[in-house]
């Protein structure tokens, strides 16, 4: 093993892989990029109906994670000299780095939370080989059209920079709410609209867990949702009004209830 590892050293200078691994790197970051952005952007565009606001802040740091993450696996990807072990190298450590993400993203603070994001992350091992052979091939495409000197070059380059624009978005609109989350939401929006002028809605509305939300009827209000990693089939929901005043609620999906377990605060921990 060692010696392989040696041979595979000196196959190529730093320089050499450098011209595979920097471009692979830049559009591995450009395609998280994307992907990050219309994950967070796509709800609040395609429902204009709800209250949904973008946390920046979260987005901010699940850029800067996704960004440093793929730019790092295009690069260990394209440092093998040969395709094989480029992919299942590559693959290899992307699914790690997937699983540091998910451990990173669902704010894991125990074993079990833990051991579901490395879990999450196996079933990928495949995907991700498939990735960092797409990765590879990009670099190779650049390299190939840096080469021929043909007048179309810079047009050439645009599609293939578009190619893998795209590859980012699509998954990043698929993961757009599904017709339950979005009922849900609506009821809950439609509850607080209704409340300041219709009393028989209260009842609906969390005040026994929650009794300063009353004194905030009325108020304009922003909806940030996510996955709740807590409860399977709910959505981890937090109300901003625009008077200051913030309550975060374990909204279930889907299933006949409603909200039950709510808490004052930008987070809410079930139980608490």
């Amino acid at each position: 093993m060692l010696e392989r590892i040696r041979i595979m050293i000196q196959e190529e200078t730093l320089a050499e892989r450098s011209r595979r691994m920097i471009p692979a790197a830049l559009f591995a970051a450009l395609i998280a990029t994307a992907y990050v952005f219309t994950f967070f952007l796509v709800n609040v565009y395609t429902f204009p109906s709800l209250p949904l606001a973008v946390d920046w802040g979260r987005l901010l740091m699940m850029w800067i994670g996704f960004a440093a993450g793929f730019a790092l696996f295009g690069a260990i990807a394209t440092w093998f000299t040969d395709d094989p072990a480029g992919i299942v190298g590559g693959g290899l450590v992307m699914t790690l780095v997937l699983a540091i993400l998910f451990l990173i993203s669902s704010g894991a603070r125990d074993t079990a939370l833990t051991m579901q994001s490395i879990i999450m992350a196996l079933p990928l091992i495949g995907v991700c080989m498939l990735a960092a052979w797409g990765l590879r091939w990009t670099a190779r495409r650049y390299l190939e059209i840096k080469r021929e000197a043909k007048p179309d070059g810079r047009k050439r380059l645009a599609k293939h920079v578009l190619t893998l624009v795209l590859a980012g978005l699509v998954p990043g609109i698929l993961m757009r709410m599904d017709l339950p989350s979005v009922q849900a939401l609506d009821q809950l929006d439609s509850l607080l609209q209704a409340a300041p002028t219709d009393p028989s809605v209260l009842p609906r509305l969390p005040l026994k867990r929650v009794p300063a939300l009353q004194d905030h009827f009325g108020v304009d209000y922003k909806f940030y949702v996510r996955n709740s990693t807590a409860s399977a089939g709910s959505l981890d929901v937090t109300i901003r009004f625009e008077d200051g005043f913030v309550m975060s609620c374990l909204l279930p999906v889907g299933s006949g209830s409603f909200i039950t377990d709510c808490g004052e605060g930008e987070r809410f921990e079930p139980g608490s």
